[in-house]
């Protein structure tokens, strides 16, 4: 009886934890350059069953802004592909970050699709920040220190 109940205590176990089906990290040195666009190949083991699609980005007390607002470009395999501009969030009006903090680094879970099927997919991401009043992209996004993809 005690070994059943052990086995059934453990598929209990195992079936209740929600692992990412994937995750992968860009790193930067000097925060994210304009110029750098980041690409992932979106992998699954499982790719006919609808998956959610999370950004993770992770910035120390450096990044100097409240929001962030990114470029992404969905590659299908029928070649068409899909570009979308998103702005998120990320310090409320006092200030205050919105994501977890971690010691020195705060990490932000971002809504990119939900119930998504994945079928061999491309994503590219790169920046699109600008000062008030000006046309031109900045440079360089200081502080931010990774950005990732996850599925689950």
């Amino acid at each position: 009886m005690l070994n059943k109940t052990c086995f059934f205590l453990f598929i209990l176990t195992l079936f209740s934890c929600n692992n990412p089906s994937f995750l992968e990290f860009k790193n930067f040195k000097n925060g994210w350059n304009k110029y750098e666009e980041l690409e992932f190949r979106l992998i699954t083991e499982s790719p006919n069953t609808s998956k959610d699609i999370f950004f993770i980005l992770r910035h120390n007390q450096d990044y100097p802004f409240s929001n962030i607002f990114l470029i992404s470009e969905l590659y299908f395999e029928n070649n068409e592909i899909e570009i979308d501009t998103f702005e998120f969030k990320l310090a409320n009006a006092r200030g205050e970050w919105l994501g977890q903090k971690k010691i020195s680094v705060v990490e932000h879970r971002l809504p990119f699709k939900k119930n998504f099927i994945l079928k061999n997919n491309k994503l590219k991401i790169r920046t699109s920040m600008r000062l008030n009043n000006s046309s031109e992209e900045i440079e360089n996004l200081l502080g931010i220190t990774n950005f990732g993809i996850l599925i689950n």
